[in-house]
């Protein structure tokens, strides 16, 4: 696969993956929010700060997002392997951090106040899950651009 379809593929998945954020924050977190919070009389005072909640760790997912069209553009000037990629990979890193981060503070706050269900804990265990994954990777990855980017320009001194 070239550069440039490369880029191209991983772009089109950036773009869907944002407007899946998009429809979960707008459409589907709140619909499930009504479902869950405001059918208990002991939860629906949580209908209000879950929608604030969706949309703040919704900032975090588009920056990363914002983050890796940059990389694409990039990939497709076959610059792929550059200190600036290597950052964008680390700041994706700390934004997913950031994430597990909020939604770990909201699983505590969910125990101490008594109003989880079995529903909710498994989707914030699954965000949590797969936020870890994706920070764990990211920072992998960076390292690995910037070992191959000092690679690259021993490479380019020895030429």
């Amino acid at each position: 696969m070239k550069q440039k379809e490369l880029s191209n593929w991983l772009k089109v998945i950036i773009v869907i993956c944002g407007i899946l954020g998009l429809l979960f924050c707008v459409y589907f977190g709140p619909e499930i929010g009504k479902e869950v919070l405001l059918n208990s009389e002991k939860m629906k005072v949580l209908y209000n700060p879950f929608i604030v909640f969706i949309w703040i760790t919704g900032i975090p997912f588009y920056i990363a997002l914002t983050l890796g069209w940059k990389i694409c553009l990039d990939i497709s000037t076959n610059q792929a392997f550059n200190i600036k990629n290597a950052n964008r990979l680390k700041q994706v890193s700390i934004l997913a951090m950031i994430e597990c981060f909020f939604y770990f503070v909201a699983l505590i706050y969910l125990f101490i106040v008594k109003s989880i269900s079995i529903n909710m804990l498994i989707i914030i265990l699954l965000i949590l899950f797969f936020a870890f994954v994706i920070s764990v990777l990211t920072s992998i990855l960076s390292q690995l651009v910037r070992e191959a980017n000092k690679i690259k320009t021993d490479n380019d001194l020895t030429i």
